[in-house]
């Protein structure tokens, strides 16, 4: 009896709370609870890049050229606003920022785990669009969020277009 419960509390039990802790992993990202979806000011994809037809690759510039996509700076922003007037609140929020020349906080909303190795610039160069990724963001209102990207989600598309299905191809 002893011997069982030895394998049980050195054996069987390690392995079930790292199965645990990486279920958890797998299950939820860091930023998918809808409470922190909220963005300091209500900015509409639909409007920019729907209704504008603003390119995603204005406002998120290193996309093309780097890992991350990156936020616009305030002052990129100000281009087209400095024309229009603050009559919404979004707008007189934006323009508060900038008479401070403050950046503002967005909250990000897209985080792959740190054992992930991916870059916009290599799936930009492929041919991808943002939206195959992102989703419909120039329908969306609030925020882009469109996909869990979890790794059978990536494993899915790497199968369906051929391409390395390697592990180190993205966890580095």
């Amino acid at each position: 009896m002893n011997r069982v419960r030895t394998i049980v509390i050195f054996i069987v039990l390690p392995i079930a709370g790292m199965a645990a802790a990486f279920g958890t992993l797998y299950s939820t990202g860091s930023t998918d609870l809808a409470s922190q979806d909220r963005q300091p000011i209500a900015f509409s994809h639909a409007q920019h890049a729907g209704q504008l037809k603003v390119s995603c690759l204005y406002c998120h510039r290193h996309a093309a050229e780097s890992q991350t996509a990156g936020i616009p700076p305030v002052h990129l922003c100000m281009t087209c606003h400095q024309r229009i007037a603050p009559r919404s609140e979004p707008l007189r929020q934006l323009a508060a920022y900038w008479k401070e020349q403050r950046p503002i906080p967005w909250v990000r909303l897209q985080r792959l785990p740190d054992f992930v190795y991916f870059t916009h610039e290599m799936h930009l160069t492929a041919g991808f669009e943002c939206a195959d990724c992102h989703g419909a963001v120039d329908r969306i209102r609030t925020t882009p969020r469109a996909a869990s990207y979890e790794m059978g989600w990536c494993l899915t598309c790497h199968r369906q277009q051929e391409v390395s299905q390697d592990c180190w191809t993205c966890h580095k």
